[in-house]
């Protein structure tokens, strides 16, 4: 439906039209002061052809997903509230359920209440996200808050996109790749729900790989968003790649299977999970390691592949010196040094697979705060302290990879014949 246009802050107060959602609707507002007309209008003045989301905002605008403003304008720039966003998702799933609405600042007569009760009923909101029992419907959703309507929409459509959220929940293993992962400002309970978004693809970091989930997105944004939401909602879980690492990382500690073409060795031998936390000692004299996590990056290829390449690879320096008919492995790392030693000297002489030959990239490691050692320099490691941080590792992509801890669990992968 179109709107009469006036100022915002007017429109907010009143609460008669929909304010700007980050993620594309404008969710038509019937009351007794606006009338709403019939939808239209599929292209807008404000939005040319040569504008970045021209043909995901016609999309939406088609599917009567999103509404323009009566003198022909979209404001693709502007900012989406919950209650546009609630209205939007209730439109694509189309559902006669109901729950009531308890919310205390959402009464019967607003005009989002119908579409909040649908939320409620499909789950893709819950009332124990909201404090003091208010939905707030004029507040600008977050990219946090996005996320998890979202993977809460998609859970409701495939059960497995639900199992997905619990795996990524429950697990200590589970690694997210943003810097605010390791930096901190992004809510842990979104992590999950921001992994599912990440891992299908409705949302992406920018360009310095932040994902800036207390910040907003613009009505251009979500146009895009929804597009691919609806897209996902045809798909399951084990479409994306993305999502089937994440999900891999977080049961096992490695993306191995996922990613690569390895597999776990025929004969009677584990994988990662069977040796993670698990005491290796050190032939060398340099102490005793554990393995907590094995994170794979492709770069078999002209372009680094896989969920963690952009946390830990540095496609500027690295493929310059690197092997490309191999695969990047990041280990994270406990290690209780037996006397004052340095990353390289820890390296020399150990399994190759408890002892990585490299750094992690400087770029990466302030880009993603990863806790790892910047330097091959003298007594990085000091005697019987415990430390936990990453390396940098590979395997040319024919060779078998194994290693075992001291108990004798042993992990195993080799490449198909």
């Amino acid at each position: 439906m179109l709107h009469k246009k006036s100022s915002r802050n007017n429109l907010l107060a009143k609460a008669l039209a929909a304010s700007v959602m980050t993620a594309a609707v404008v969710i038509p507002v019937a009351t007794e002061n606006v009338e709403a007309a019939p939808v239209t209008k599929t292209t807008f003045k404000d939005v040319p052809k040569s504008h970045w989301a021209y043909e995901s905002i016609k999309q939406v605008a088609e599917k009567g997903l999103v509404t323009g403003y009566e003198d022909g304008t979209y404001e693709p720039s502007a900012q989406v509230t919950r209650a546009e966003f609630v209205t939007f998702l209730s439109r694509v799933f189309d559902s006669s359920e109901r729950t009531t609405s308890n919310f205390n600042d959402v009464p019967g007569t607003h005009w989002a209440n119908d579409a909040i009760q649908e939320g409620l009923a499909l789950g893709f909101i819950e009332v124990g996200d909201f404090a003091n029992n208010k939905f707030e419907p004029n507040k600008p959703m977050t990219r946090g808050e996005m996320s998890r309507w979202l993977a809460n929409g998609l859970a409701h459509n495939n059960a497995d996109y639900g199992k997905a959220i619990e795996e990524l929940a429950n697990s200590s293993l589970t690694l997210i790749p943003i810097p605010e992962f390791y930096k901190g400002g992004v809510n842990k309970k979104d992590l999950p729900y921001i992994g599912v978004a990440l891992g299908t693809g409705l949302l992406s970091g920018y360009e310095d790989f932040t994902f800036k989930a207390n910040g907003n997105t613009t009505r251009a944004e979500v146009a895009t968003i929804l597009i691919r939401f609806m897209d996902a909602m045809k798909k399951s879980p084990k479409d994306f790649t993305g999502l089937e690492e994440l999900r891999e990382v977080a049961k096992t500690g490695t993306n191995i299977l996922t990613l690569t073409k390895y597999e776990q060795s025929p004969k009677k031998f584990g994988g990662y999970e069977d040796v993670l936390g698990k005491q290796h000692t050190y032939l060398n004299d340099t102490g005793v390691a554990t393995i907590e996590h094995a994170i794979f990056v492709d770069i078999t290829g002209s372009a680094a592949k896989g969920i963690f390449k952009d946390m830990f690879f540095d496609e500027t320096s690295e493929a310059i010196r690197l092997n490309r008919n191999a695969y990047r492995i990041y280990y994270e790392y406990t290690l209780v040094p037996s006397r004052d030693v340095s990353f390289s000297s820890v390296r020399n002489g150990s399994h190759m697979h408890y002892a990585s030959a490299d750094l992690v990239e400087k770029t990466k490691i302030e880009q993603f705060n990863i806790p790892s050692p910047k330097s091959y320099g003298k007594n990085d490691f000091k005697k019987n302290e415990k430390y936990r941080f990453w390396g940098a590792n590979g395997v040319i992509n024919d060779e078998n990879i194994s290693g075992s801890a001291d108990d004798g669990s042993r992990f195993y992968y080799v490449v198909p014949k």
